[in-house]
């Protein structure tokens, strides 16, 4: 109530005010509106006449500015609203292919650039839903297309490559995958799917380049730098004479451990009449980790006078690593095929302890059997075929535990029932 009297009062004292303005200059004065039209009026009403005019023209302005706001502010308020039905249109075509509804998919994919041009990621997500469906082709046209806007995007170059990949056209995709790396030199995406794609068309000194800038990119990454030794043997093995020489050289020391490089290289000696550098390439890489394959290779090798030097080989590996069992029973076996029964024996008492299962009883089988101990021999065969621990052993017809095989059971006598408990 006082706000609204207070108003008032100042109302009446604003009237007043120009009231008195009109009334203390009543004198007449000439206004020229233009070079050949004039006015003769009160000064006062000409002051006030200024005033109401200029407050026009601030209003006038004043308008304008605001009208501008609000234009720009529901232009800003439409795009908003057009961006929430484009995002809620992607939502929903994403739930639909998750779904498997690819055909629906399209339409909200649509629906969401009628009123605007598609960017690439709406071209990506387009293509998408024909990759995912199993026409191959039709999401590469649409990539295709999308490129002649867009050019070597490498998202867009990605997708090409993946439909290419998927449409069998591996050359086209190594080639999509060049310009997308040459534009996109860091992305481990591209330059995976592009070392994979050389992979597949055998294309190894360029994987090799390729592998190296991913093993750059991920330099703790043991699983990448294990790809890098395969590709550069797969170059190695295909290099011509010298060369291929010279690279598994290279390769076997830069990685000395690498089985599959080793195995190569001492072939290659072996073809070229250097039996005894193969073997002692062999011997020593058995040395710093003796494996199956190295071992398998180095006794195809060694020739037969010098099969002792294997065997006291083979008890240095397993005096060194004595708790390795796979390593003692290779080693065993080699010395029993070569009839050096007391020395296998002797490996093969230090796993009694470890658990070994039917790998330690066959060769246990065949040192009974080389004694002519046929009885045992058959017991440790029995062990073998088993797969089973001795100690869970009962007789079927009384149920008696029993700790060995026995043909006869101690208890009831019964021939030939002795099964897994």
């Amino acid at each position: 109530m006082l706000r609204r009297i207070l108003a008032f009062l100042l109302f009446v004292g604003l009237i007043a005010a120009v009231s008195f303005l009109v009334y203390f200059n009543a004198q007449e004065t000439q206004f020229w509106l233009t070079p050949r039209h004039q006015f003769r009026l009160p000064l006062g009403v000409l002051m006030l006449g200024a005033a109401v005019a200029g407050s026009v023209v601030m209003f006038l302005l004043a308008l304008m500015r605001e009208g501008r706001h609000a234009l720009r502010e529901w232009r800003v308020h439409r795009e908003l609203r057009a961006a929430e039905r484009t995002a809620e249109y992607h939502t929903q075509a994403r739930s639909l292919v998750l779904s498997g509804d690819y055909k629906r998919a399209r339409l909200l994919l649509a629906k969401a650039t009628q009123k605007r041009d598609p960017d690439v990621s709406d071209i990506v997500d387009y293509a998408e839903t024909f990759l995912l469906e199993g026409d191959a082709g039709q999401a590469r046209r649409v990539l295709e297309e999308g490129q002649k806007q867009y050019g070597n995007e490498p998202l867009l170059q990605h997708a090409l490559a993946r439909a290419c990949r998927a449409a069998g056209d591996t050359p086209a995709a190594v080639s999509t995958l060049e310009r997308a790396a040459r534009a996109c030199p860091s992305s481990l995406a591209i330059l995976s799917m592009l070392r994979d794609s050389l992979f597949e068309t055998a294309s190894w000194s360029r994987a090799c380049e390729i592998q190296e800038r991913i093993v750059a990119l991920k330099p703790g990454d043991n699983a990448e730098r294990n790809r890098l030794a395969g590709a550069r043997l797969e170059a190695a093995r295909r290099a011509p004479g010298e060369l291929r020489g010279a690279a598994l050289r290279a390769l076997t020391g830069e990685h000395p451990d690498f089985a599959p490089a080793l195995l190569e290289r001492a072939r290659f000696l072996e073809a070229a009449g250097e039996r005894r550098r193969a073997v002692r390439l062999l011997e020593k890489a058995a040395k710093r980790r003796p494996r199956s394959v190295l071992l398998e290779e180095l006794e195809r090798m060694v020739p037969e006078e010098r099969r002792y030097k294997l065997a006291k080989l083979y008890g240095k590996l397993v005096t060194g690593d004595p708790g390795n069992s796979n390593l003692r029973l290779h080693a065993a076996r080699y010395l029993l095929h070569n009839r050096l029964f007391d020395e296998a024996e002797q490996l093969l008492r230090g796993l009694s302890s470890n658990g070994v299962g039917s790998s330690a009883h066959a060769l246990w089988a065949e040192i009974h059997e080389a004694r002519s101990d046929t009885a045992r021999a058959q017991q440790e065969y029995r062990h073998a075929l088993s797969g089973h621990n001795p100690v869970a052993l009962a007789c079927s017809a009384c149920g008696a535990a029993s700790t060995a095989w026995r043909e006869r059971c101690d208890r009831c006598g019964a021939w030939d029932t002795i099964d897994a408990a």
